[in-house]
């Protein structure tokens, strides 16, 4: 007769967390993404600046101020934007009552 040996697997899988942490994963490479876009255009537009022949000194230092306001404005979208989905993935995640309704509202 042929014995048969039992594997039990004591720990729990939580599917909710499992995905939880799978979208907060792809959220963060989104804005990750983002970040490095609006860095990267920031950055050609002030060699841009920097070596344009037709401006003044002061033109370069304005278009210079306004290409970083920009960027840190596109900055602090993504980081308001992610912040705000982070915390509904967590909210869904956990099940909050109040989440889950505004997002069946958001879907329907």
């Amino acid at each position: 007769m042929t014995e048969y040996d039992v594997i039990q697997n004591d720990s729990e899988f939580d599917a909710y967390e499992f995905n939880a942490q799978v979208i907060q994963n792809q959220i963060h490479k989104a804005g990750s993404s983002l970040y490095a876009v609006s860095k990267s255009k920031y950055d050609q537009k002030a060699k841009l600046i920097e070596e344009a022949k037709d401006m003044t000194t002061k033109e370069k230092l304005e278009a210079l101020d306004q290409n970083y306001d920009r960027h840190a404005q596109e900055v602090w979208q993504g980081v308001i934007i992610f912040g705000a989905m982070s915390l509904g993935v967590v909210g869904l995640a956990t099940g909050g009552p109040a989440i889950v309704k505004n997002v069946q509202r958001l879907i329907a």
